[in-house]
């Protein structure tokens, strides 16, 4: 699977600013262990250019059936210069 979305920051409460991609309406951020965060898009609020916020929003119901494949976790490396 390629990721073709622009790279994001999730800025979470507690574990601080970790890079994230949006698939369709799902946000998925890479976590301090490895392991990836799965919300939604009505859980979050853009609050910069290419940085999203955990809101106190709860997912909609239908959510609980979601089934998007994760991207993999290289595809959250950045490009350093």
């Amino acid at each position: 699977m390629s990721n073709t979305t622009s790279p994001l920051i999730f800025a979470h409460p507690a574990l601080g600013r970790l890079p994230a991609r949006r698939l369709l309406d799902c946000v998925f951020a890479l976590a301090p262990d490895g392991s990836l965060l799965h919300f939604h898009r009505e859980q979050c609020a853009e609050t910069g250019e290419g940085t999203l916020t955990l809101t106190d929003a709860p997912p909609q119901e239908d959510r609980a059936r979601c089934r998007v494949i994760p991207p993999f976790v290289t595809a959250f490396r950045t490009e350093t210069a």
